[in-house]
């Protein structure tokens, strides 16, 4: 009696488990196992199904879960049913059964509806109606179990139900978001360990500013707990894995429910000093701070991955399970999408010289897709053995939670029983004679080896907002030192990545080829033209690759480019023609090796098809010409030679141009309601370049700047503007907006401008005429012709079709299509055709010309090439400026260049 008394749900599992693996050992069915009692609830509650039954273990089938409870709880009970479904949602099952001993119903998924409704019921047990009555009935119940495991295995061959392989349930991403609903509750307690505990509020804070820019948005504990529970999730179920290849690993059976997560990280270490995947097994910042319900939660997913013996799957199966770990944890936790494996693949073929003897580094691996590329090439293409490839292919990453995830990736499973060559660096302290360590698994010894110099380098940088330098202060002042005078050129505007192919040049020996994803602001920045300089010094340029159909990383509003580099040690050696190459294909569609092994032939061989690419060649010292007209960068992606011959002169020697005002506080001097305010102390402003449907128009908002004191507006009784002023006086206002020898709510209104330009073009391109000339805002560029230029005619100049394409070539484009261009490119590099050497009867022809453009409205690119009025002033202009260039040469350069740019929002 007292047994019965204590029997209970959990006690009903067990036996029932145990019954079913006998019974189905007895027969040779669809349903091969049943399994479940290692994830029976805990403090947490039950995280997946009571009972578990498998199909076909070389896919690791879930066939259907059974959901269990004591004749005391209603078969109809909603809680019961909406667990049950939801833990068969979770892990994409058309079936479930809830057993309540009394009553055994089976659910089953209507495709239709998508809703789980009842299909068969078994109330062969209805007498039994109370808990005391289960143990002594247990025979029956077990004659019951046979009975509806006999119809199951019908159903399941008949095909009325189905089983899900566990990874196509993984891939979603369902088990991983529901352990991750332990985040919140393990988040507030890491903001009380950091109360309770400094030493580790310390060691977080450290961990932050080194590594959290590279995670999703989100507070420092926020993001550290999906860490925790992230790396947790991936040592569980990398050591069920090992489970299955190496018996060493076997340790992962001693975790129980019982375990505490200081007894599992310490067999996790032991597995790490005995078989290698230190990355993945070794210890990570409060790992051991996880809460009571989130280590249950942790406990049951383990026992699943025991039930299921998810290391024993053919080996597509579990490289698929591998591979699927590296994308969900990556786009759960980082906020991120690994590099395009496509696009991962490109880069290493084109890195690569000899694929059976080159030794071959990522040393910014994050999710290890381009590390992962590099392996396959040599075991795929080469044909090489997995300890040669191991021997010959690195990663490393400055974030252990990227370590570990590229290990997974690394970790082909004709891999696994060799040293995978994954550590942490940060990249910038990497030389030849960095000592790097490594474990053998096939015997535990320790390797050590000396990174020495590298064949290829392959990566894809970083790319590091503006808030995130801080931490990378010292290494970015050290490549700086290194360079000398050259240094001074690397302003605080450029990129963290601008300075990595610096300093990793000395691990890549001469002739050495690296091959790095970068943003593509190097092609439109003055940061960008010094470190080509500085690259070209330790590299010679071989490649420069941009997508002309869609961004690389679809997520992310940053385009990027492909560039191609040998290492050289002689800076002043003979260099050979640049490759400029925009791939027609979308990178999706690069589904294999062998479709990246054809486009890195076609780009190699410069011999490309025109449905796959455009490649345009450019020999160095045509290129400096080229970077003193601007167009060093986004424009030698189209034919852009004739410009070199143009009579151009730079804009700045005929035109004072400026930045766009910016005071910080736009409800203050943009006054909403200006009817309040004296007129006198309102100018015209222009906001932006939308405000303009034509080449001349008059501004439409109103700025407040006044130069008089308080006491003198009191004094001349202006008091809407005394009112305004008074209604901001806030000593933080006062404060923030003071500037010497002004008031603190006066602007530079002096100097109105008459033609402005754009910072960040659209679909229209074209230099505006403010009429009467307007206050600016920083948005744009206000351009005032020197004195002695006639500023009608600079502005019909500035939109001939050929300073349209000398903007756009100037910029780069931004994710969303938008000309990135600001006022010190425009002053440093824009050219426009010399005004000065025109007569005044060729003046009053171009004028005359460009009438009909100033009575319409401005066109998008496409549809302005195709118009006539737009035509014909082009033909007066090429004819008085004696240009012999054909006019549709120079639109077929526009248009494709343009068309480059706006491939990102597609």
């Amino acid at each position: 009696m007292k047994l019965a008394a204590r029997y209970n749900e959990r006690s009903f599992a067990i036996d029932l488990i145990g019954h079913l693996k006998i019974a189905i050992s007895k027969v040779n069915r669809p349903v091969k196992d049943a399994g479940g009692e290692h994830t029976v609830s805990g403090e947490g509650g039950s995280l997946f199904p009571d009972v578990l039954l498998f199909g076909d273990r070389s896919n690791a089938v879930i066939m259907q879960g059974w959901e269990l409870k004591m004749p005391d709880t209603s078969i109809d009970d909603v809680d019961f049913r909406e667990n049950a479904e939801m833990k068969a949602r979770i892990l994409g099952l058309d079936s479930y059964l809830l057993w309540n001993v009394t009553i055994a119903r089976l659910y089953r998924l209507d495709p239709t509806s998508d809703r789980f409704t009842i299909y068969r019921e078994w109330n062969d047990l209805s007498d039994i109606t109370t808990r005391k009555m289960v143990v002594p009935n247990k025979a029956r119940w077990e004659a019951l179990a046979e009975k509806i495991l006999v119809e199951l295995n019908d159903l399941l061959s008949d095909g009325y139900i189905q089983g899900r392989p566990f990874i196509e349930s993984y891939r979603t991403g369902g088990i991983t978001n529901l352990l991750l609903t332990n985040a919140p509750e393990l988040e507030a307690s890491l903001k009380k360990a950091s109360i309770s505990d400094t030493d580790f509020d310390a060691e977080m804070e450290q961990w932050w500013i080194s590594h959290g820019a590279e995670y999703f948005k989100g507070t420092r504990e926020a993001v550290l707990a999906q860490a925790i529970l992230s790396n947790w999730i991936a040592k569980f179920m990398f050591a069920n894995i090992l489970r299955e290849q190496d018996d060493r690993a076997r340790a992962i059976e001693t975790v129980e429910d019982e375990t505490t997560p200081d007894e599992a990280l310490e067999i996790f270490k032991r597995l790490s000093e005995e078989i290698n995947f230190w990355t993945i097994f070794s210890d990570f910042i409060g790992l051991e701070k996880v809460t009571p319900q989130a280590w249950d939660h942790l406990l049951q997913f383990n026992g699943l991955l025991r039930d299921l013996r998810v290391g024993s799957v053919d080996q597509a199966q579990l490289s698929d399970i591998l591979e699927t770990t590296v994308e969900v944890t990556t786009r759960k936790l980082r906020g991120q999408y690994p590099t395009p494996l496509g696009l991962a693949r490109l880069l290493a073929r084109l890195a690569a010289k000899d694929i059976s003897q080159d030794r071959v580094i990522d040393p910014c691996c994050g999710s290890g897709t381009i590390a992962r590329a590099n392996a396959e090439l040599k075991l795929v293409t080469g044909e090489l053995p997995a300890a040669t490839v191991s021997a010959q292919v690195y990663a490393s990453d400055q974030d252990p939670q990227a370590v570990q995830i590229a290990t997974f990736a690394m970790t082909n499973p004709a891999m696994m029983h060799s040293p995978i060559r994954v550590f942490r660096r940060d990249a910038f302290t990497l030389t030849p004679e960095t000592e790097v360590d490594f474990t053998d698994p096939s015997d535990g010894t320790v390797i050590t080896e000396h990174l020495g110099e590298f064949d290829a380098l392959t990566t894809n940088l970083p790319f590091i907002a503006q808030a995130g330098r801080k931490q990378y202060g010292n290494a970015l002042a050290r490549v700086k030192e290194a360079m000398g005078e050259d240094g001074k050129t690397f302003t605080g505007r450029s990129d963290v990545a601008a300075y990595l192919p610096l300093s990793l040049a000395q691990i890549i020996r001469p002739g050495g080829r690296m091959a790095m994803i970068i943003t593509n602001s190097w092609l439109g920045t003055d940061w960008g033209d010094a470190f080509y300089r500085e690259l070209s010094k330790r590299f010679e340029l071989k490649t420069v690759i941009t997508s002309g159909s869609g961004r690389w990383f679809g997520n992310s509003e940053v385009v990027t480019n492909i560039l191609i580099a040998e290492r050289i040690e002689d800076p002043d050696q003979q260099r050979g023609p640049i490759k400029f190459v925009t791939l027609k294909r979308r990178i999706e569609d690069l589904q294999s090796v062998e479709d990246a092994r054809d486009i890195a032939r076609q780009i190699v061989a410069a011999r490309p098809l025109d449905d796959v690419m455009t490649l345009r060649t450019v020999m160095p010292d045509a290129l400096e010409r080229f970077r003193s007209l601007g167009l060093s960068g986004s424009a030698q992606f189209v034919d852009c030679d004739w410009a070199l011959d143009l009579p151009l002169i730079p804009l700045a020697k005929v035109a004072f141009i400026r930045r766009g005002e910016r005071r910080g506080m736009n409800e203050f001097f943009y006054p909403r309601k200006p009817e309040l305010i004296e007129d006198e102390y309102l100018v015209p402003l222009a906001k932006n370049m939308t405000e303009l449907r034509r080449l001349s128009g008059q501004a439409q908002g109103v700025a407040f700047s006044c130069a008089e004191t308080t006491r003198d507006l009191k004094r001349m009784g202006h008091i809407g503007a005394l009112d305004w002023i008074n209604a901001f006086a806030t000593p933080a206002v006062i404060k923030k907006l003071s500037r010497a020898g002004k008031h603190w709510y006066q602007m530079d209104t002096d100097d109105l401008s008459s033609l402005v330009a754009s910072v960040g073009y659209g679909e229209r391109i074209f230099v505006g005429r403010l009429d009467p000339p307007s206050f600016c805002d920083q948005r744009l560029v206000p351009i005032k012709p020197a004195p002695d230029i006639d500023d009608k005619l600079l502005h019909a100049l500035l939109n001939s079709t050929i300073s349209m394409f000398l903007i756009e070539g100037l910029g780069f484009g931004r994710g969303l299509g938008v000309l990135d261009l600001n006022k010190d490119r425009m002053e440093s590099s824009l050219h426009v055709l010399d005004p000065t050497v025109l007569d005044d009867a060729a003046a009053d022809r171009i004028l005359a010309a460009f009438q009909p453009l100033l009575q319409r409205d401005i066109m998008k690119v496409a549809d302005e090439l195709e118009a006539s009025d737009r035509q014909a002033f082009d033909d007066v202009v090429l004819k008085e400026f004696g240009i012999e260039t054909p006019r549709e040469r120079i639109y077929d350069a526009l248009r494709a260049l343009f068309e480059i740019r706006m491939a990102a929002i597609r």
